[in-house]
This record gives C-alpha cells, sequence and structure tokens, in this order.
C-alpha cells in the first residue's frame, strides 16, 4: 500500500507536526511504501521527496499581508507539485496533517482528479475558528464564528496581529467555511479526541465522516534518560511541578503561576513563546519560585519530566488531545489539568492525576494542595496507573489498527489488516 503523508511542515515544531511524522515512520515500518508532502523549509527532516515541496510560505505582517493576499489562498506551485508527486508516486491514500495557507486548497484538486481519497487529522479548530483555537484573550472560550460567522474573527480581533491580518484571516475563514471546499473534498475527517468530533458535528460538519482515533504516545524523539542526570536535577531544584510546551495565553500558565503563589510550590517551566517575558514577571511579583528553562527536546525534556513531582497542564481553551500529557503518563508522571476540551478524557480524577476547573486559581491551588498532602505511596500509585493506562489504550498497535480501518473503509477493503 501506498500512502502520502501531509503537513505544512516535515520537523518537529509542535504536536501536530510530531503526530505527521510518527504516523509516516509507523506506517514505514508496518510495510507500506510512504511519500511525504510539505513546504520546503531549512529544519526539514531529510526527504527523498523534497523535490516536490513547494517554496516556503510565511504570510507576510502588516500591509505586506494585504499583498500577498493571492498566495495566501492558493498556491500554483504547491497545486503543481503535489500533482506531479501524485502521478509519480501513485497512492493509494493521502492523509493530511495541516493544509491552510501554507500549502493551500490547491492541492486538493490533483486529489479529487487522481480519485484518491483523503483523510484529514484534526489538530486544531481552524475550519471553525480563523484563529485556530475558539479561544481569544479578552471573551475566553469563544464560539461566536458558529453558523458562518467567520468575519468575527476581524470584528473581534482575534488573531493579535495587525487590523490588516485580521481581515485577511477572517476572509480566508469565511471563504473556506462558504466554499465548502475542503469538507467536502476530504472523505475521512479523524479527531484525537471525542470532544472535538462532537464540536465539529455540532459545528455542521457531517457525521458520518467524523472519526475517533486518539494518538499514540511512542515517538522518534523518546530516548532514555540518565538517572544520573534526573537525580542531580531532583536535588538542584528540589520538589516542583512541571509544565512543558507552549508559553501562549490559551494554555493558562498565568493562573498556574497564582496557584502555585497560593499553594506555596515551586515550578519548572519548559518551553518557549509570546508569553515567556510577561510570565517571567508575573513570577517575580508573586514572589514564586519558577525557573524557565527554554525550549528542550529528547532526553533533555525527558529529564526535566522524570526530574518532576508531577506534571501540570492548566489550560483554558478547548485543548484537544495533548502529547505532552501521553508522553509524562508513559514516564509515570500524574498529571494536574483543568476540566476543559478533551482533557478529562487523557486524565481521570484520583486514579491517574488531579482535574481542576479551568481558569481559577483557587481550584488549580486546590489541586496543588491535595497532590502535596498524598502520602509517597499515594503519588507513586497515580503514576503507576496513569503509565498502565498510556500503555494499554495509546498504543502504536491500537492506533495503526483504527487507522488501517479507516483506510480499508475508502478502499474497498484492499488494505491488509
Amino acid at each position: 500500500m501506498r500512502l502520502i503523508g501531509v503537513h505544512r511542515l516535515h520537523h518537529r515544531k509542535g504536536g501536530a507536526e510530531g503526530v505527521h511524522l510518527d504516523h509516516l515512520t509507523l506506517f514505514k515500518d508496518r510495510g507500506w511504501t510512504c511519500a511525504e508532502f510539505a513546504m520546503d523549509h531549512p529544519d526539514n527532516e531529510p526527504s527523498p521527496w523534497s523535490r516536490y515541496f513547494p517554496e516556503r510560505f510565511d504570510p507576510p505582517t502588516g500591509l505586506l499581508g494585504v499583498s500577498a493576499l493571492p498566495r495566501f489562498f492558493h498556491s500554483s506551485e504547491a497545486q503543481e507539485k503535489f500533482a506531479r508527486l501524485i502521478s509519480d508516486f501513485k497512492p493509494d491514500v493521502i492523509h493530511a496533517h495541516g493544509i491552510y495557507h501554507h500549502l493551500t486548497n490547491a492541492i486538493l484538486k490533483p486529489a479529487l482528479a487522481a480519485g484518491v481519497p483523503i483523510v484529514y487529522t484534526l489538530h486544531d479548530y481552524k475550519l471553525l475558528c480563523p484563529a485556530y483555537h475558539l479561544y481569544t484573550e479578552k471573551a475566553g472560550v469563544c464560539e461566536r464564528c458558529k453558523g458562518g460567522r467567520q468575519w468575527r474573527c476581524l470584528t473581534n480581533r482575534c488573531t493579535h496581529g495587525s487590523l490588516a491580518m485580521d481581515a485577511v484571516y477572517a476572509l480566508d475563514g469565511y471563504m473556506q467555511w462558504r466554499s465548502g471546499m475542503l469538507r467536502n473534498a476530504v472523505s475521512r475527517f479523524v479527531g484525537p479526541c471525542r470532544f472535538i468530533v462532537e464540536k465539529f458535528a455540532e459545528f455542521g460538519f457531517d457525521t458520518s465522516k467524523l472519526r475517533y482515533v486518539p494518538n499514540f504516545f511512542e515517538s522518534a524523539d523518546d530516548a532514555p534518560t540518565d538517572p544520573a542526570v534526573v537525580a542531580r536535577l531532583r536535588q538542584e531544584i528540589g520538589p516542583h511541578f512541571l509544565y512543558f510546551g507552549r508559553l501562549s495565553p490559551e494554555k493558562g500558565l498565568d493562573v498556574l503561576i497564582d496557584a502555585a503563589a497560593l499553594a506555596g510550590a515551586s515550578l519548572v517551566i519548559v518551553g518557549d513563546g509570546p508569553e515567556r517575558n510577561k510570565l517571567e514577571s508575573l513570577t517575580k511579583a508573586r514572589g514564586v519560585s519558577c525557573t524557565f528553562k527554554g525550549h528542550l527536546k529528547g532526553v533533555a525534556l525527558w529529564a526535566q519530566v522524570e526530574a518532576a513531582d508531577a506534571v501540570v497542564l492548566p489550560s483554558v481553551w478547548y485543548e484537544i488531545a495533548p502529547k505532552s500529557i501521553l508522553e509524562a503518563q508513559a514516564r509515570g508522571k500524574a498529571v494536574l489539568t483543568t476540566r476543559i476540551g478533551g482533557l478529562p478524557e487523557l486524565v481521570t480524577d484520583g486514579v491517574t492525576g488531579l482535574i481542576a476547573a479551568p481558569g481559577d486559581r483557587l481550584s488549580l491551588a486546590e489541586c496543588i494542595r491535595r497532590f502535596v498532602a498524598m502520602s509517597a505511596p499515594e503519588r507513586a500509585a497515580l503514576g503507576v496507573r496513569a503509565r498502565t493506562h498510556v500503555r494499554t489504550a495509546f498504543t502504536r498497535d491500537r492506533y495503526y489498527r483504527e487507522m488501517t480501518a479507516i483506510y480499508q473503509e475508502l478502499l474497498g477493503g484492499r488494505v491488509a489488516a
């Protein structure tokens, strides 16, 4: 069987990119012949198919963004090169993880012309919300674009950019919704959590095209840690809670810092993003012992995870299925998180972690206090159950079986189980 994996990037920048790369690795390991399609980028992993990659496109800001408007909606280069890849590679199925304005809907035409079914994993809410998150700093969770009102991205200034860019994103979202091109071209949409499947159905997507397939936690980025390094970190930092991920408003890190101040807890924050300077100032103002480590990956990251008492993800948006939770649980860590989006599907309160109300510093502080008050065996039991849960429910075998079932459905049973 022959599979083309499509994503705007072919390197590990975030969770969606990791799923795209791990998906391809898994199917190659199971005997599939795989190709990839992405835009050219200096950080891309090596690919024998890179000659087909269109030129890198990053939407410019301000008035320059308006001048780039035609390219934002349609890439003739991406369409032509994807058509050549399909013609040369002859895929049985195409699996996309995000195209948007980097590759654009232009690549759908050659796939449809060739009669190749398209499966599309939903890693965000971009097809519902021009600003991706169904969330704004001012309004919090926001569904005001529901019913084809994507123009509200402009009136509500949702992208936090210039007025011109808000207009471009609003127009893109509105045209995407009204045309229905991607909705109609894709054969199956895959949601990594039940919540996103239900939300897309609620917004009007065809329920017969929606499927639920959770991610798996194993990654090519996994590597064993050095116990001596983990022990040294524990000694240097002392008892603490760890957050790792993007430093952006929807992650609720200001709430975490306030909660840590109330509970007298120490934090380690791994990652970078637009909120870093603000968060560093907030920790000083609140008197919280917090170490910012910047971006880490591989063994350096996993050592930080194993050194922590627990991992915290205090999101205030409709979080989907963050791999960070699965990665923490696989390493025997209890996770403290919030009751929003798909997060309660990954953490069971009192069983594999603790759950707080989203955006509520008092509730999160109480979760931290509850964890601190537990005995060492009780904390360890949370971690053991978390590890057992993720290693039995989020496996490569289960993911491969459920994903190939979708491919079989589209290809008339031609896929070997």
